[in-house]
């Protein structure tokens, strides 16, 4: 539990010139400093005084060690560059990366700066539009699902803790991190946590939830579920109202009843922004300064195998930071409504990324899909491009497979090779490819 913080003197850390505060977070201060190269950087530091009893300091303390070496490998997460502390003064530091300037970006003027969070681009601007609210619920949602996978829950998503950085949505604040099922204190903010409390993934999911319906329909936490009574009358009432069933899904009171998963929340909302926001404007391209911004990617990857669906999910979290809406086809059901779907969704696809492995390569999903690619792409646009990452593949491609693929660039990872490697490779191919004629 933390008590009402002291006035402090200004810390020390070493190599960095702490300029001014800027924030306050859970359980600490957050400043602005420079360090020796003369770069800029966020330094939060967390005082013994703050609390009441050694415990959570330490928990403090354990939360944000955890928590450094996973930083660092999503983009969605805030970068911790170095963790530090100064036993006789009392206080442990972080050192981050820096949020944007809500004028300037990453051109900061120290006496002017103001980080950029999503509840300043709230107060700014109101209710964003819906393109952006899909496009940020796709990257948090992916960074939730990466900070889950390596058993760790953020405990304190709101539009305060989301930063920017180079125009990359982060989740910030990461004081709160703690293990999954962690028994602590009840902590976090109140209206966007659920009734049973935080300390699990579907905590976390519901706090997202919570921060999409803030910024996609203008409400206040204290309005929620209620719409806006103009809402209709929006050009994007139709994708608002998906957007909105999605939101109550992921905040059922009853945690059985939510979305599974940040990846079953990620998929969905890819969905909802292939459908209802056109993925082919040149001014959200332009807008974001990534270079996939608003174009679509189509992965398939009709196989249960453990690789496989592991190698897809990373190939999605990276599109997802280079700006790309990404549909993940996986575990799909053959029939009807999935070849309508998967068709409409690779007819608007900049392109399509088929994992081909000794498993998925024999699947009728993958024949079918890649087919559909195939005719698509001979028409005057030559778009989807098609680009293929060959996992460990020793016999030859099915004959549909293969004149489907004739003339694609292939992304092999044979046995022995980096995976992460093909996926750079993947991801640079596609960036490469030509933007949409309209």
């Amino acid at each position: 539990m933390a008590v009402n913080s002291p006035v402090n003197p200004r810390p020390i850390v070493p190599d960095h010139v702490l300029l001014r505060e800027v924030g306050r977070g859970s359980y600490g201060e957050v400043w602005l400093a420079r360090n020796v190269m003369g770069s800029f950087r966020a330094v939060k530091v967390v005082y013994r005084a703050s609390f009441d009893s050694d415990r959570p300091y330490e928990r403090e303390f354990g939360g944000l060690q955890k928590f450094e070496p996973v930083s660092r490998t999503h983009p969605g997460l805030v970068s911790i560059l170095h963790i530090g502390r100064n036993a006789e003064a009392g206080y442990f530091y972080c050192v981050m990366e820096v949020a944007d300037d809500m004028a300037g970006g990453q051109a900061i003027e120290p006496e002017q700066y103001q980080p950029r969070t999503l509840a300043r681009e709230l107060a700014k601007r109101g209710r964003l539009p819906l393109q952006e609210c899909l496009d940020l619920g796709i990257a948090l949602s992916a960074a939730l699902g990466h900070l889950h996978s390596h058993g760790l829950i953020h405990r304190d998503i709101k539009p305060s803790n989301i930063i920017f950085v180079s125009g990359i949505p982060k989740l910030a604040d990461i004081g709160l991190v703690t293990q999954i099922g962690t028994k602590a204190t009840f902590v976090g903010t109140e209206g966007y946590l659920p009734p049973e409390g935080p300390g699990s993934t579907g905590a976390d999911l519901y706090s997202l939830g919570r921060v999409l319906y803030e910024i996609s329909m203008g409400q206040t936490q204290e309005q929620f579920p209620e719409l806006p009574t103009r809402l209709r009358e929006l050009p994007e009432a139709a994708g608002l109202m998906g957007l909105n069933a999605l939101v109550l899904k992921a905040c059922e009171p009853q945690a059985s009843k939510r979305l599974r998963s940040a990846e079953e929340f990620s998929s969905a909302l890819a969905e909802l922004r292939a459908e209802y926001a056109p993925a082919t404007s040149d001014a959200s391209a332009g807008g974001t300064g990534r270079p996939g911004a608003g174009l679509k990617a189509v992965i398939l990857c009709p196989t249960e195998t453990p690789g496989d669906a592991a190698l897809a999910k990373r190939l999605q979290e990276k599109l997802a930071a280079q700006g790309f809406v990404v549909v993940l086809d996986e575990h799909p059901t053959l029939g009807v409504e999935w070849a309508r779907r998967i068709e409409r969704h690779i007819r608007s696809a900049r392109a399509v990324l088929p994992i081909l492995s000794p498993s998925s390569m024999h699947s009728e999903f993958m024949a079918y899909a890649l087919e559909v690619a195939s005719q698509a792409a001979r028409q005057a646009s030559h778009l989807p491009a098609l680009v293929p990452v060959f996992l460990e593949l020793r016999d030859p491609l099915p004959p549909q497979i293969a004149l489907a693929l004739e003339g694609a660039s292939l992304i092999s990872a044979e046995s022995g090779m980096d995976h992460e490697q093909a996926l750079q490779h993947a991801v640079a191919a596609l960036v490469k490819t030509p933007a949409p004629e309209h």
